[in-house]
């Protein structure tokens, strides 16, 4: 029975990282829609999506961050350590999926979409990315 408790209790963190994820994502998404709207007719639609881009992935980043440190890993840790970690394992992890889906598309076949080697990577990346929230920065 406490065996059981255990898995139970360990699974928790993560149900709540995967639900925090998803909702970031949906901020992101959403962000950037509603940018775009705003930002199109006055600065183009190139500069509208760059610039939506960028202010909706600080946005969604934003709150993801603040999602897990307070409901997701319930940390103690000050917020310029935790913030400063979460950064860097952020920009290592978007960094990582550059290079593996570059480095993987040019070795496989091109008939293989990026997307089809994206979608793949970036779920291996997610799983790191807990564990690395887990023990770094929360």
């Amino acid at each position: 029975m406490t065996h059981r408790f255990v898995r139970t209790a360990e699974a928790r963190p993560f149900g709540r990282f995967l639900a925090s994820s998803l909702s970031s994502s949906i901020v992101d998404l959403a962000a950037f829609a509603a940018l775009c709207a705003l930002l199109e007719p006055a600065a183009g639609s190139t500069a509208a999506i760059l610039a939506a881009t960028v202010a909706a992935r600080v946005l969604s980043s934003l709150c993801n961050y603040l999602i897990n440190y307070f409901f997701v890993f319930h940390s103690r840790t000050r917020h310029g350590r935790s913030a400063t970690l979460y950064t860097a394992v952020t920009v290592i992890k978007t960094a990582a999926s550059a290079v593996l889906v570059a480095a993987l598309a040019a070795v496989l076949p091109e008939a293989v979409p990026e997307l089809g080697i994206k979608i793949p990577v970036d779920c291996l990346l997610f799983f790191v990315n807990y564990l690395a929230q887990k023990r770094f920065v929360y």
